[in-house]
């Protein structure tokens, strides 16, 4: 019995033992891992090449990077397994410093490997990066000022017309190497919508393009203003009628008359509210008491309203006037029958005329045949002469009494004597 215990006992610190060595060695392994580690070499590809001072070269030195003869590297660390196998791509770059470039030309140069920075550096024996130099072109930056054109492919609504691109501002400043800018002609802005209704104000990109109208992109061109303001004008299209208005007199009315003009309507363009209330045009107000002929012909320019314009038509219309079916006779007026009205206080008004003679009346025969002069009144208004005095040339209204079927054709005057009181 106690020969059996003594040997359990044995046999249990031998086991403790070995747990003992076993765990001592695990420690001493992770220490010398965490401390020293293995050594281990690990290429990374796709690294990304930077220019260090790249701000600096252009704003102070009016120099810019083109033909880049690589944007990206490998690059090959040897460091601690444990440091170098947690990295990726990402956690690198691959730097160009620029400090010491001051003038334009051809330029290959040795980079450094950079690392995020939460990478310990320490850790990390080796670095280098394949291509060995990164080759580069050193340009001078220029600047030029280009317009900015505008092009509209798309289409206006039924009865709408697109007016020319308003492009704000008309030009833009690029930045860039002279070589590259010296093949810019222009900037274009496209403007692609259809069954367009109304004017559109909005903001838009451009691109540059060549002399050949061909696009140009460069990396390497940069500019003030990335966009610009862009106005599509939208208006309406309409067709219009002309026409007269008709004043009746002198014996005659509407149904008198016979009337045409040519052209007959206009088509104007311009905004959409305004043509939406104008449905005709007037040219012109005829008083047919001035009309004596039987045919009367004039031309008249058309007033269009404000902010539309004629785009297909005349701005001058000419008016062909026939008025029929009546009868004339000529009359003259007793002196007794011309009076004065609206004589200034302080006044008197004097008739020199002893008669006014030739009143052409006009109108249905009978009518006109069944007149007596005592009937016809001449009437000479003096509003317009105030305090004026002497003798002054007046033209006077004439009326028919008890007839309103006939009235006088043409325009007559009197001679008035004019005096204080």
């Amino acid at each position: 019995m106690g020969k059996n215990n003594l040997l359990h006992n044995q046999t249990l610190r031998t086991v403790a033992l070995m747990l003992a060595s076993l765990f001592c060695s695990l420690m001493f392994w992770i220490y010398v891992t965490e401390s020293e580690g293995d050594e281990i070499d690990r290429s990374f590809s796709g690294v990304q090449v930077v220019f260090e001072g790249e701000s600096v070269l252009r704003e102070n030195r009016g120099l810019i990077i083109t033909e880049v003869g690589t944007t990206s590297a490998r690059v090959t660390l040897s460091g601690n397994r444990r440091v170098v196998s947690a990295l990726t791509s990402g956690d690198l770059s691959v730097v160009i410093d620029l400090s010491n470039i001051t003038r334009a030309g051809s330029y290959s140069l040795a980079p450094r490997v950079s690392y995020s920075t939460q990478t310990d550096t320490s850790a990390i024996s080796s670095a280098t990066t394949n291509p060995a130099a990164i080759s580069f072109y050193v340009d001078t930056l220029d600047r030029k000022t280009v317009e900015v054109e505008g092009i509209f492919n798309g289409s206006a609504a039924d009865g709408f017309v697109a007016e020319p691109l308003e492009i704000t501002p008309g030009s833009v400043i690029i930045y860039g190497p002279e070589t590259v800018l010296a093949t810019v002609d222009h900037a274009l802005v496209t403007v692609d919508r259809t069954d367009v209704d109304r004017t559109l104000t909005f903001d838009s990109t451009y691109v540059l393009v060549d002399t050949d109208g061909n696009i140009l992109e460069s990396e390497d061109i940069t500019f003030d203003v990335e966009t610009v303001s862009v106005t599509l004008p939208i208006s309406a299209v309409k067709e219009v009628s002309l026409v007269i208005d008709l004043v009746e007199g002198g014996g005659a009315t509407e149904k008198n008359v016979k009337w045409s003009l040519e052209p007959d309507s206009v088509t104007l363009m311009g905004d959409s509210e305004t043509l939406s209330g104008v449905n005709s045009i007037s040219v012109a107000k005829i008083d047919l008491s001035t009309i004596a002929d039987e045919t009367y012909t004039e031309t008249y320019k058309v007033v269009i309203p404000n902010d539309t314009e004629i785009t297909s038509g005349s701005s001058e219309t000419t008016l062909t006037l026939e008025i029929g079916g009546l009868y004339k006779q000529t009359f003259t007026i007793d002196k007794s029958n011309i009076t004065c009205t609206n004589v200034s206080d302080g006044y008197t008004a004097e008739v020199m005329n002893d008669t006014l003679e030739g009143v052409v009346i006009r109108g249905a025969q009978d009518a006109v045949e069944s007149l007596s002069e005592l009937n016809i009144r001449a009437v000479a208004d003096l509003t317009d002469y105030g305090t004026a005095t002497g003798i002054v040339s007046v033209p006077v209204k004439i009326y028919i009494d008890g007839n309103s079927e006939v009235g006088a054709v043409g325009e007559y005057r009197v001679y008035v004597s004019i005096t204080e009181s």
